[in-house]
């Protein structure tokens, strides 16, 4: 049961009246100056008994400069002395302390009063603004802490944007009031044992508020870390999927591909072929080959000859999307004879690791596939590396994929991603083939010459 408050007949504060605090060096008190909320409201212990202690507390006869005033009582008789010194040797923030006094003002005034001390005497607005930023400073969090036990807080609460900080203030307040209301006795009355005559109570309660300050200064690091990582993340996927006006000149991706790491394997079995070597009729020969020429060609082309071979570069994707057998590269390996042949899988995400491999060049090729980790995350690099092993630019560049392309964050796609495919396949004149099949039925026909 709260006691009323009487009207005082005079608007001043007078912490004298209060009973004398063993810890304090001096139990006279100062003003200097007036304060207008809560928030503004501070009391100083002197450090020596020459010295005297001061507070700030309205004057005037209004219902909030009443209750900021009794708040000040509250303050002067139970906060914790000497912060600056105590948070060196805690090695915590003085605002922690500050904070933990805040908390256990309010729960003292509930008690006192009866009734909430934040209602008329504070404003948290700006207090909104800053914890919605999503990553605010670590005395912004401190101060939204110190209104715990009051409506101010339910409401600050309530108008936090960011569903994280809401949550993480929302189990701060929940715990704080188990352990000064549910465990009022026990908890609150060892807080309050620093005005304890006897001087091992008091040093025990200098130890449970040394606690209770730690707690507080950990927890608002924990929001504040917490808090940025998950900014940091927002900023990350933001950046991955903001769409860009104009793809960057030459290979300066934007995606975030994985580190191209080549392996070239030894090639030690034949992969010969004439991949794009073309049949074609000719006005000269040994023997005739296309006699009904003589009739249908105006030039008599009777005659054939062989064109130069068209040679090219074909690059597999071998990530789990794509559901290669041992069989199927096989088939593509024979297929595409007289090319050069490279795939590659990421997802390992070591600078050492190979995730692209040359696998036929040359004539030469393979004896044995290389273990892949089924990922994609290299696909943009191993293309335009693809690109640089073709002898001219008029070869062919085939790119084996579905076209589920993804990079080396989380092994996810992305708009920056898509955008470094497209430039890449308009840039190389890359021709995609989604399937073993399809890969097949353009191998046939470039080796049989038909265009």
């Amino acid at each position: 049961m709260g006691i009323a408050r009487k009207k005082a007949s005079v608007n001043v504060v007078a912490p004298e009246v209060l009973p004398d605090r063993p810890m304090i060096q001096t139990q006279t008190y100062q003003s200097t100056g007036e304060a207008f909320s809560l928030d503004a409201v501070g009391v100083s212990f002197a450090k020596t008994k020459a010295g005297r202690n001061t507070y700030k507390a309205p004057t005037g006869d209004s219902e909030p400069a009443a209750i900021i005033r009794d708040y000040v009582l509250i303050r002067s008789r139970y906060d914790l002395p000497y912060a600056e010194k105590r948070a060196k040797q805690w090695h915590v923030s003085e605002h922690s302390i500050e904070t933990a006094n805040r908390i256990f003002a309010n729960v003292r005034y509930r008690h006192a009063f009866g009734e909430d001390p934040s209602v008329g005497t504070v404003d948290t607005g700006l207090l909104s603004a800053y914890l919605s930023e999503g990553n605010p400073p670590k005395q912004a969090i401190l101060a939204a802490m110190s209104h715990v036990g009051t409506d101010a807080f339910t409401e600050l609460v309530r108008s936090v944007k960011d569903p994280a900080i809401k949550m993480q203030l929302n189990d701060f307040e929940s715990t704080c009031i188990d352990l000064m209301y549910d465990g009022y006795s026990r908890y609150g009355t060892r807080l309050a044992g620093i005005n304890n005559p006897n001087d091992w109570s008091r040093k025990r309660s200098v130890k449970y508020w040394k606690q209770f300050a730690e707690w507080i200064d950990n927890y608002s690091d924990n929001v504040r870390r917490e808090a940025g990582e998950r900014r940091a993340e927002r900023d990350q996927k933001r950046v991955l999927d903001k769409p860009s006006r104009a793809h960057p000149k030459r290979d300066d991706l934007i995606g975030n591909w994985e580190q191209l790491v080549v392996s070239k394997p030894e090639l030690s079995i034949n992969h010969t072929g004439k991949l794009g070597r073309r049949t074609i009729a000719n006005d000269s020969g040994r023997e005739p080959r296309y006699i009904n020429r003589i009739v249908t060609d105006p030039d008599r082309r009777i005659f054939s000859r062989k064109t130069r071979a068209l040679g090219g570069v074909v690059v597999i994707d071998a990530s789990g999307s794509m559901q290669l057998s041992e069989d199927d590269l096989d088939r593509l390996l024979k297929c595409s004879a007289g090319a050069t042949v490279i795939m590659y899988s990421g997802g390992l995400n070591k600078s050492t690791q190979p995730n692209t491999w040359v696998i036929a060049k040359k004539g030469r090729m393979v004896r044995t596939l290389p273990t892949v980790p089924g990922n994609n995350c290299v696909d943009g690099p191993a293309l335009i590396y693809g690109a640089s092993l073709r002898e001219r630019s008029s070869q062919p560049l085939i790119w084996v994929s579905d076209g589920e392309v993804t990079g080396a964050a989380g092994n996810s796609s992305n708009h920056n991603l898509l955008k470094d495919i497209e430039y890449i396949k308009n840039r190389y004149r890359v021709t995609q083939v989604m399937n073993v099949t399809q890969a097949e039925k353009l191998m046939r026909r470039l080796q049989g010459g038909k265009r």
